[in-house]
């Protein structure tokens, strides 16, 4: 599964857990389950959280800390995304 980058978003935005949490509609548990990769959530949670961070949700995916991570991982958050918005916009 690709790093989801939601920790570093919320410490770069001032963002607390429980303040996301409240935001996006689950706990803070979720929220700190999602950070230490123990849950990754599903495309309309990642939807909700790039929007209440105010980022491209393809910025939970990019790295920018010199964290490095395979062309295969990239390539799977994109299906994941793709797969995602056509189930959303019903295709």
């Amino acid at each position: 599964m690709a790093v989801l980058r939601i920790k570093e978003i919320m410490v770069q935005k001032s963002v607390s857990r429980l303040d996301l949490a409240n935001t996006v509609g689950v706990t803070e548990t979720t929220i700190s389950n999602i950070c230490t990769e123990k849950f990754y959530p599903k495309v309309e949670l990642l939807l909700k959280l790039s929007e209440a961070l105010d980022v491209d949700v393809r910025e939970l995916f990019v790295p920018t800390r010199g964290n490095i991570i395979t062309q295969s991982e990239v390539s799977e958050a994109r299906e994941m995304i793709s797969k995602g918005l056509k189930i959303l916009n019903g295709k």
